[in-house]
């Protein structure tokens, strides 16, 4: 299948004539490079692009840092 543009989509939906999506309205654009942008890749069953895969990254490896600053290394066993 080509590859087709959210808008070229959007454009192909209403001439044939199909529902709508889910939410009775037209896909929104993805929020690319953001962690935003990366749900909405999971959301849409696509493979994440390269900045959305690096927003993901960064945004877990700062959970993550954050986790080990606020709990410590050994913070539960006394």
């Amino acid at each position: 299948m080509a590859d087709l543009t959210d808008a070229e989509l959007d454009q192909l939906i209403k001439a044939i004539g199909l529902k709508l999506p889910r939410g009775g309205s037209l896909r929104k654009p993805i929020a690319h490079g953001t962690y935003r942008g990366a749900r909405q890749h999971y959301y849409r069953k696509e493979p994440l692009c390269q900045p959305c895969r690096q927003a993901e990254r960064d945004y877990q490896n700062a959970r993550y840092a954050e986790g080990k600053r606020q709990y410590g290394r050994n913070s539960g066993a006394e």
